[in-house]
Protein backbone atom coordinates (compact mmCIF):
# COMPACT_ATOMS: atom_id res chain seq x y z
CA UNK A 1 0.00 0.00 0.00
CA UNK A 2 2.46 2.30 0.44
CA UNK A 3 3.99 2.05 -2.91
CA UNK A 4 0.93 3.15 -4.09
CA UNK A 5 1.02 6.35 -2.37
CA UNK A 6 4.47 7.37 -3.22
CA UNK A 7 3.26 6.60 -6.92
CA UNK A 8 0.17 8.89 -6.41
CA UNK A 9 2.30 11.25 -4.79
CA UNK A 10 4.54 11.65 -7.61
CA UNK A 11 1.90 11.72 -10.30
CA UNK A 12 0.24 14.70 -7.98
CA UNK A 13 3.36 16.52 -7.81
CA UNK A 14 3.86 16.34 -11.99
CA UNK A 15 0.44 17.21 -12.64
CA UNK A 16 0.78 20.74 -9.97
CA UNK A 17 3.96 21.31 -11.54
CA UNK A 18 2.76 20.95 -15.34
CA UNK A 19 -0.22 23.43 -14.04
CA UNK A 20 1.74 25.89 -13.08
CA UNK A 21 4.41 26.24 -15.93
CA UNK A 22 3.71 28.23 -18.61
CA UNK A 23 3.51 25.65 -21.79
CA UNK A 24 5.69 27.26 -24.96
CA UNK A 25 4.58 27.69 -28.27
CA UNK A 26 6.79 28.57 -31.18
CA UNK A 27 4.90 31.51 -33.47
CA UNK A 28 6.24 32.13 -37.46
CA UNK A 29 7.01 35.69 -37.99
CA UNK A 30 7.93 37.07 -41.50
CA UNK A 31 10.07 39.58 -42.77
CA UNK A 32 9.91 41.12 -46.57
CA UNK A 33 12.58 40.70 -48.57
CA UNK A 34 13.84 41.65 -52.45
CA UNK A 35 14.08 39.01 -55.35
CA UNK A 36 15.57 38.08 -58.47
CA UNK A 37 12.26 37.88 -60.47
CA UNK A 38 13.25 35.45 -62.88
CA UNK A 39 15.42 33.10 -60.69
CA UNK A 40 13.24 33.41 -57.87
CA UNK A 41 16.30 33.90 -55.44
CA UNK A 42 15.31 35.70 -52.62
CA UNK A 43 17.94 38.24 -51.79
CA UNK A 44 19.07 38.26 -47.63
CA UNK A 45 21.74 40.86 -47.99
CA UNK A 46 21.69 42.93 -44.84
CA UNK A 47 20.45 45.69 -46.31
CA UNK A 48 17.42 43.47 -46.12
CA UNK A 49 16.86 44.14 -42.26
CA UNK A 50 17.47 46.94 -41.24
CA UNK A 51 16.95 47.93 -37.47
CA UNK A 52 15.05 50.83 -37.08
CA UNK A 53 15.19 50.83 -34.74
CA UNK A 54 13.57 47.33 -33.99
CA UNK A 55 13.46 45.18 -37.09
CA UNK A 56 9.92 44.79 -38.82
CA UNK A 57 8.01 41.77 -39.07
CA UNK A 58 4.54 40.58 -39.11
CA UNK A 59 3.00 37.41 -37.82
CA UNK A 60 1.59 37.11 -41.48
CA UNK A 61 2.43 38.80 -44.73
CA UNK A 62 -0.16 40.33 -45.98
CA UNK A 63 -0.58 42.28 -43.45
CA UNK A 64 3.08 44.06 -44.41
CA UNK A 65 2.33 47.77 -45.80
CA UNK A 66 4.75 46.54 -48.57
CA UNK A 67 4.32 43.48 -49.79
CA UNK A 68 8.00 42.01 -51.03
CA UNK A 69 8.64 39.22 -53.40
CA UNK A 70 9.76 36.92 -50.84
CA UNK A 71 9.85 36.31 -46.93
CA UNK A 72 11.93 35.27 -44.48
CA UNK A 73 10.54 33.02 -41.99
CA UNK A 74 11.92 33.66 -37.89
CA UNK A 75 10.89 31.61 -35.11
CA UNK A 76 9.79 33.12 -31.80
CA UNK A 77 9.12 30.85 -28.59
CA UNK A 78 6.48 32.43 -26.08
CA UNK A 79 5.91 31.68 -22.77
CA UNK A 80 1.97 30.79 -23.74
CA UNK A 81 -0.54 32.00 -26.42
CA UNK A 82 0.61 34.87 -28.34
CA UNK A 83 -0.79 38.11 -27.26
CA UNK A 84 0.06 41.92 -27.54
CA UNK A 85 3.02 42.46 -25.27
CA UNK A 86 4.09 38.72 -25.53
CA UNK A 87 7.58 38.69 -25.98
CA UNK A 88 10.37 36.11 -26.75
CA UNK A 89 13.62 34.59 -28.01
CA UNK A 90 13.71 34.46 -31.62
CA UNK A 91 15.28 30.89 -32.35
CA UNK A 92 18.71 31.00 -34.15
CA UNK A 93 20.06 34.22 -33.32
CA UNK A 94 20.94 34.62 -29.36
CA UNK A 95 20.24 36.98 -27.65
CA UNK A 96 17.47 38.80 -30.04
CA UNK A 97 14.55 38.95 -28.69
CA UNK A 98 10.71 39.59 -30.69
CA UNK A 99 7.75 41.49 -29.09
CA UNK A 100 4.59 41.25 -30.60
CA UNK A 101 3.15 45.09 -30.27
CA UNK A 102 0.49 44.78 -32.97
CA UNK A 103 0.81 48.23 -34.30
CA UNK A 104 0.24 48.03 -37.09
CA UNK A 105 -2.01 44.74 -36.76
CA UNK A 106 0.31 41.73 -36.74
CA UNK A 107 3.07 43.80 -36.03
CA UNK A 108 6.48 41.97 -34.44
CA UNK A 109 9.50 44.16 -33.68
CA UNK A 110 12.74 42.20 -33.30
CA UNK A 111 15.05 44.09 -30.68
CA UNK A 112 19.14 43.40 -31.04
CA UNK A 113 21.47 42.62 -28.11
CA UNK A 114 22.67 46.03 -26.17
CA UNK A 115 25.91 45.23 -26.86
CA UNK A 116 25.53 45.26 -30.77
CA UNK A 117 25.22 48.07 -33.54
CA UNK A 118 22.04 48.22 -35.51
CA UNK A 119 24.64 47.54 -38.48
CA UNK A 120 26.43 44.49 -36.40
CA UNK A 121 22.24 43.06 -35.88
CA UNK A 122 21.49 43.17 -39.63
CA UNK A 123 24.67 41.77 -41.05
CA UNK A 124 24.06 39.14 -38.10
CA UNK A 125 20.23 38.09 -39.31
CA UNK A 126 21.83 38.62 -43.15
CA UNK A 127 24.65 36.15 -42.10
CA UNK A 128 21.60 33.63 -40.49
CA UNK A 129 19.24 34.05 -43.14
CA UNK A 130 21.73 32.85 -45.59
CA UNK A 131 22.49 30.18 -43.57
CA UNK A 132 19.06 29.09 -43.24
CA UNK A 133 18.21 29.60 -47.03
CA UNK A 134 15.21 26.96 -46.74
CA UNK A 135 13.28 29.34 -44.33
CA UNK A 136 12.08 31.39 -47.55
CA UNK A 137 8.71 31.60 -48.32
CA UNK A 138 7.03 32.80 -51.10
CA UNK A 139 5.56 36.51 -51.21
CA UNK A 140 4.13 38.53 -54.09
CA UNK A 141 6.75 36.11 -56.24
CA UNK A 142 5.74 31.92 -56.35
CA UNK A 143 8.95 30.93 -56.63
CA UNK A 144 10.73 32.17 -53.73
CA UNK A 145 14.02 29.93 -52.84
Amino acid sequence: MRHLTVKLTASCLLAIAFMTTPALADVDIYRGVDANQNTGRASLAPSQFRFNPDLSTFNNPANAPVQKSCNFRFTVTLAGNPQQGANGPVVGLPGYTATFDNNPQGHWGIIHPTNVTADQAKQAVADYAQANRGRVVNGALNNCN
